[in-house]
């Protein structure tokens, strides 16, 4: 024995003199010495039991003390013992909080850079609230641990102890498992329509009735808002945001306000037009929705919307009531939707603005946009500097609203963790699987070959194709235990339901038996460069990509019931991508020594030799047809191109099933005087400062780069954003 490991991780040499002086105070607590027998007993079992191993646990070695004082008939000083351990571990663990506490408040590192876990670029300043909601987190981690692992005792006791096994190995990550000790779902699109029967009373208890009139609509919406995201862990999407927004704007301005938009109102003090009074509703909304709530450690509520072109929105709500019988008009919610987009554009030139993430529907028909007028008007925006996200199906069915996701709503099959709009839907849990340690675990395993890319001469399933079906049998091993950890947390989450204690449920905002339990992956391209396989456009890497997602995909459809549905998605994995790569780089697996942490995309975003037309491909339906969940292209660029182009690519996605993208072009902001452009630069035109702060993507939503945790911020350096010339458009915007 010569090594001790203590509860910090550290270790120390074995010493018997400790161990004799803990078991003297614990008999001196009694007024005693202790008895030759007992120092006996306790050396032989320390000794028997953990004499063989190099490391020992503190713990252990207590434990058998315990035993050993029992043992010997001293029952009272056993018990004074534990107390003794107990009151010290409690000592322990207050100290530890406050030295975390002192160090986070002394530290000049960003908010999420000092976050002890599942970091939040969504947290733009350091105070008093975040120390709140982050201090428990590590006893909220252990708190869900405990549930989790006696639920899985009751349901699935097979594999009750591997779930931590699980998860203190890497192999699988429970998202923002810490950051709260209750149970609760991941995230929620939720419908409206009880907000406009019973107002907000059904979340706050506040007996409030149903908004009346436009600004008492905004002003509800944004409780709402924040009381949902009190009880879920992620997003809050409103799909149908619009067609209430102008239910309000014809109480307040009659049916044809649209028509008469630049009327001034004649019941207004002072007078205004009506188009002033609904930017100031606008206003009202958004500067609210990017407030920071303190009870998510100061973020704003990541909240989400969805524009519709005139076939998605007849799909899906020509058959729509409001509960006085009125119906949303298509022609009023056209006119509300490009106005507030221009407004939103127009808006971030004077504070750039995080929240909502848009994202715009579109249906496809014959190679191209079957509503002209929309597609001309979002290639317009694009051009225009705007950032929001595009999806395009050929059917009006499937629907897709936020970071990236997709989801057929006829049957209802998939729900994004970033919150869905459109329908009731959302995300339970999400377990997200470290490909790249499962690939190597399983390569070892199977051939003994450990510590460096299997293969430099091509990839392992091309040169031994008999080791495929080894493989998915392994995945389906894995899968078969998540699919039981999922079961085991939605039914905990049932539990939490039928107590009452989901005020979302209760009010018919949302129901848990319509959220979907998502696997999520992380490492696929490194798994795949592990393996020799190239990640860019070649039959190998989309093989393996098809040969991962289609596995998912076939066991989720396996696995699924009416109360349990299971969906897979690319996670964006803020935070969770330097963390799987630091724990696999530390613990002795091979991880690209070109990058700082695990990819989110099916190309990789620092590669400088993947063209503008190999991301479209890569994130087309050769690679995304079989991910039942979702994955959207960010397509950075180091400057704004034309509506013509913009619909050139358009056009490209289409060709390529391409169904989620957005353009990212950094926004800029001078530090100085605060001038903002759409576009990068060093140098303020306004004022001539050079403190500048970009504005970009984190992964999905728009964030200041200062604000990146230090992996993230780190990577962000390293994007490639195309030039304008590099692309090679013609004169008439095509490639």
């Amino acid at each position: 024995m010569s090594k001790v490991k203590k509860r910090n991780g550290t270790l120390e040499e074995f010493s018997w003199e400790k161990i004799d002086a803990a078991v003297a105070k614990a008999f001196a607590a009694s007024g005693r010495e202790v008895p030759e027998l007992v120092t006996k007993i306790v050396h032989d079992t320390v000794t028997i039991k953990q004499g063989e191993k190099e490391v020992i646990d503190i713990e252990d070695i207590q434990d058998d003390v315990v035993k050993s004082i029992i043992a010997a008939g001293e029952w009272d000083v056993a018990l004074s013992y534990s107390a003794y351990r107990e009151k010290h571990k409690e000592l322990r663990f207050i100290k530890d909080r406050v030295d975390w506490i002192d160090n986070y408040m002394e530290s000049k590192e960003n908010a999420a850079t000092s976050s002890e876990t599942d970091a939040n670029a969504n947290v733009a300043i350091k105070n008093v609230a975040n120390i709140d909601g982050e201090v428990y987190k590590t006893i909220n981690r252990q708190i869900q641990r405990y549930r989790m692992t006696k639920q899985l005792e009751k349901q699935f006791p097979e594999v009750a102890k591997q779930y931590v096994e699980d998860l203190e190995h890497h192999i699988i990550y429970a998202h923002d498992e810490a950051s709260s000790p209750a149970v609760k779902n991941y995230c929620e699109a939720v419908s409206l329509y009880p907000l406009l029967v019973d107002g907000t009373k059904g979340m706050d208890g506040l007996g409030t009735v149903a908004p009346k009139n436009l600004s008492s609509f905004c002003g509800q919406l944004v409780n709402l808002t924040f009381l949902l995201s009190a009880q879920c862990k992620g997003a809050v999407a409103f799909g149908e945001f619009f067609n209430f927004l102008d239910y309000f704007c014809v109480r307040d301005f009659g049916p044809f306000y649209h028509e008469q938009a630049y009327r001034v109102e004649a019941s207004s003090l002072p007078k205004r037009k009506i188009v002033d009074a609904i930017h100031q509703a606008y206003q009202q909304i958004v500067y609210g929705w990017n407030q920071p709530a303190g009870n998510r450690s100061y973020q704003s509520p990541f909240t989400n919307i969805s524009y519709y072109d005139e076939n998605y929105w007849h799909a899906l709500f020509d058959d729509f009531y409001f509960p006085d019988g009125t119906q949303p008009s298509w022609e009023r919610v056209n006119w509300l939707q490009k106005d507030f987009m221009q407004w939103f554009n127009e808006e971030r030139t004077k504070t750039l603005l995080t929240f909502p993430v848009e994202t715009v529907a579109l249906l496809s028909e014959d190679g191209d946009i079957k509503d002209k007028d929309w597609k001309n008007f979002v290639a317009e925006m694009y051009s225009k500097g705007h950032s929001f996200f595009t999806y395009i199906s050929d059917n009006p069915n499937a629907l897709a609203s936020c970071c990236r996701l997709r989801n057929e709503i006829a049957e209802n099959v998939f729900s994004f963790t970033n919150g869905l709009t459109g329908v009731q839907t959302g995300s339970a849990n999400v377990i997200t699987l470290n490909l790249n340690r499962i690939v190597q675990n399983w390569f070892g395993d199977a051939t003994r070959y450990h510590g460096k890319p299997a293969c430099e001469k091509g990839g392992v399933f091309t040169l031994m194709p008999n080791l495929k079906g080894d493989f998915v049998h392994y995945l389906k091993k894995i899968l078969d235990r998540v699919y039981k950890y999922h079961i085991a947390y939605k039914t905990l989450l049932y539990e939490v339901e039928d107590a009452g204690m989901l005020n979302a449920s209760t009010a018919g905002y949302i129901s848990m038996h319509k959220l979907f339990s998502t696997i999520g992956i992380n490492g696929l391209n490194e798994a795949a460069e592990f393996l020799g396989i190239k990640c860019n456009y070649n039959e190998e890497y989309k093989e393996f990509c098809r040969l991962i997602t289609g596995t998912i995909s076939e066991q989720n459809k396996l696995h699924s019931t009416k109360d349990f549905q299971f969906n897979t998605e690319l996670v964006p994995a803020e935070g969770l991508s330097s963390k799987n790569y630091g724990w696999d780089k530390e613990e002795g697996y091979w991880v690209p020594e070109d990058r700082n942490l695990y990819n989110s995309y099916f190309y990789i975003a620092s590669d400088p030799r993947t063209s503008i037309i190999d991301k479209f491909k890569l994130h087309g339906r050769e690679f995304t047809e079989l991910l039942d969940g979702g994955v959207g292209l960010h397509c950075n660029l180091e400057e704004h191109l034309s509506k013509e182009q913009y619909s050139t690519l358009i056009d490209i996605a289409i060709a390529y099933g391409t169904s989620y993208f957005t353009f990212n072009i950094p926004n800029s902001e001078c530090d100085d005087c605060h001038y903002i452009s759409k576009y990068p630069i060093k140098v303020c035109p306004k004022c001539g400062g050079t403190h500048i702060t970009w504005w970009t993507r984190v992964i999905g939503f728009l964030r200041p780069i200062k604000y990146f945790d230090k992996e993230r911020y780190k990577e962000a350096q390293t994007r490639v954003y195309l030039k304008k010339e590099s692309l090679n458009f013609d004169k008439d915007g095509n490639l």
